[in-house]
């Protein structure tokens, strides 16, 4: 399948959500000081609202109804064409399903459309997403776009590892960081969408990012029984490695991964109190005994295989032989114990 752009935003909402105050005010500022950039570099986790931030961000700037700042008005002829996603000087660039990589051919394309005459006389915006999946050679193509940009283009690139993209790309870009929300802003926003009060482990198995956790919400009571059980019958050696591998796969993976990575960081901040007594996590009295003794230096070790496992399942690498490799570690990490 070829790459192509579209114009059609991620399906959410034109409104800024309430953690994206701080970094919309910036941008409002150096707007007003004659100052936006034609290069944008929005960073932050997973789940944080970053595709919402840029498709309200580009809808602010088509807009012609506001008065001032960055927000939609929602009712002019602009807004009208961004809240049905056929604006056509809003481009969005990613990934095709059947690829690990954002190539070069697709960026030119899309620095060639941001260096067209707007059709609607304003802005003309290109979002690329994720940002660090580029190849090295699409890098590259953007930095000419960069160096030498049309009067009225932004470029904005998204991406949960600034440090995966080009030092020179960087460099010719404004960071925008979307930290996670604090707790009770979260809890708050994930309650009113979701009616009630969330499970107190959700926010947490969502690495406290409220999208992900919006995303977890439905499967989560299935999915803590089914990873608790799965690390009950690992340590216990009551099923094979490659069997337990083969569990975790499929469409959840990602998720699987969420979970365990929370699990992992909820271990962290146990060790850290320095009292076993007040780890509460899931799984059989195995599983807590096991954790409420793990080194603390091994479980940070981790942390950091979970998320490299993640990078190896955005390349090429088979699934099976990374989810293995995982187990086995994490099996060895956990009856280490005491052992740095």
């Amino acid at each position: 399948m070829a790459e192509e752009t579209t114009s059609a935003p991620p399906d959410v909402p034109l409104e800024w959500l309430p953690w994206h105050v701080g970094a919309r005010h910036r941008l409002e500022t150096a707007i007003s000081g004659g100052r936006l950039p034609h290069g944008l570099l929005l960073h932050g986790p997973d789940g944080v609202g970053k595709e919402r931030f840029a498709a309200v961000l580009a809808a602010g700037l088509f807009c012609t109804g506001r008065p001032t700042g960055l927000t939609p008005c929602g009712r002019c002829a602009e807004c009208a064409l961004s809240r049905a996603g056929t604006h056509p000087d809003l481009h969005w660039l990613r990934r095709p399903e059947d690829r690990k990589t954002i190539g070069v051919d697709a960026v030119r394309e899309s620095c060639e459309q941001l260096g067209m005459t707007s059709m609607r006389g304003g802005h003309r915006v290109a979002i690329i997403s994720p940002a660090h999946l580029m190849t090295h050679s699409a890098m590259n193509a953007l930095l000419k776009t960069l160096e030498e940009p049309a009067p009225r283009t932004l470029l904005v690139l998204l991406t949960a590892r600034p440090s995966g993209l080009l030092a020179t790309l960087r460099s010719r870009c404004q960071r925008v960081e979307l930290p996670r929300p604090a707790t009770a802003q979260a809890s708050a926003w994930l309650a009113e969408r979701l009616g009630s009060e969330p499970p107190p482990r959700l926010l947490e198995l969502a690495g406290g990012a409220p999208l992900r956790a919006l995303q977890l919400a439905p499967h989560f009571a299935g999915l803590e029984g089914q990873m608790s059980d799965l690390l009950d019958a690992l340590l216990a050696g009551r099923a094979e490695v490659t069997r337990l591998a083969a569990d975790m796969q499929g469409e959840g993976l990602q998720v699987r991964l969420d979970w365990l990575e929370g699990w992992l960081g909820q271990v962290v901040r146990g060790r850290a109190l320095g009292d076993a007594t007040r780890l509460t996590l899931p799984g059989g009295p195995l599983l807590q005994r096991e954790a409420a003794e793990v080194n603390i230096t091994a479980a940070f070790r981790m942390l950091d295989r979970v998320r490299e496992s993640r990078r190896l399942l955005e390349g090429s690498a088979a699934p099976q032989l990374v989810v293995e490799a995982l187990l086995v570690e994490l099996k060895a990490a956990i009856r280490r114990r005491g052992v740095a």
